[in-house]
């Protein structure tokens, strides 16, 4: 069971851990944290609802170590620099991973692609990161 912390501080640890990180597609954006206190149970209505994308707007799933699994991957040719990015990926993806349980990502459009890690905090609302990428 994770630990029951109030909203302020879950999005203060995530916005910790995920300051200055940018998710790298055809355009970099930054990873932005979110609760949804009033969200107790989810549905992908609710999702687009909450994120006010139309209801017809393609949604598809996958799961949150896929997502994650290029910015923490490391190369033998990194440098210093990107072994410390990769490395900060993973403390994100370990942050939300001890907050956070059922973690699901969601990527809502096609091209401009919006894209949410979403699980249940154990108070019972759902959090998480948002974050935008690219793909023509």
């Amino acid at each position: 069971m994770k630990m029951n912390i109030p909203p302020e501080a879950l999005l203060n640890q995530l916005s910790v851990a995920a300051e200055g990180l940018l998710y790298p597609s055809e355009t970099d954006a930054p990873l932005i944290p979110f609760a949804w206190e009033t969200m107790r149970d989810f549905s992908i209505d609710k999702l687009l609802i909450a994120t006010r994308h139309d209801r017809n707007t393609p949604v598809d799933g996958m799961e949150a170590k896929d997502f994650f699994e290029p910015v923490t991957r490391l190369e033998e040719w990194f440098d210093d620099s990107e072994i410390a990015t990769a490395k900060r990926f993973e403390h994100l993806y370990d942050t939300l991973d001890d907050l956070l349980e059922e973690i699901s990502v969601y990527r809502v459009g096609v091209v401009n692609i919006s894209v949410y890690v979403i699980g249940k905090a154990a108070g019972g609302y759902f959090a998480g990161i948002s974050t935008k990428v690219v793909e023509t």
